[in-house]
């Protein structure tokens, strides 16, 4: 009776786990990149959280002099092209994040459309 009653059992898994079928991909998409470029609600946040947060351009003693704390201090580095050359690591520029081998490829992308645009304060 015991050996019957397992093999029900391991029958009733086996078809409840190849029932319950579903492509992964289709549930969780691996391609979630936002490229937009509103200032105040993606690329602000991203410099905030990559830039200043660690301290390195915010404070009262930022990273070479360079705060990227408001719009009118990202513009003008963005102005000068330093601001993409620092992400890219070209110039004679180091890639930013220091210590780090620079933005998601997401991340750049948005920041470029963003500059591209004009850089506008949106």
């Amino acid at each position: 009776m015991a050996r019957r009653t397992i093999k029900t059992l391991v029958i009733i898994f086996s078809i409840m786990l190849t029932s319950c079928y579903y492509d992964v991909a289709e549930r969780f998409p691996t391609n979630t990149c936002d490229e937009t470029f509103t200032f105040n609600s993606r690329i602000f946040p991203l410099i905030q959280q990559q830039c200043a947060s660690s301290v390195c351009h915010s404070g009262t003693n930022p990273s070479a002099g360079l705060s990227l704390t408001t719009y009118n201090e990202i513009k003008a580095i963005v102005d000068n092209g330093s601001f993409i050359a620092s992400l890219d690591g070209t110039n004679g520029y180091s890639i930013m994040p220091k210590g780090t081998s620079g933005l998601t490829a997401c991340d750049k992308n948005a920041i470029t459309n963003w500059i591209n645009a004009g850089a506008p304060n949106n």
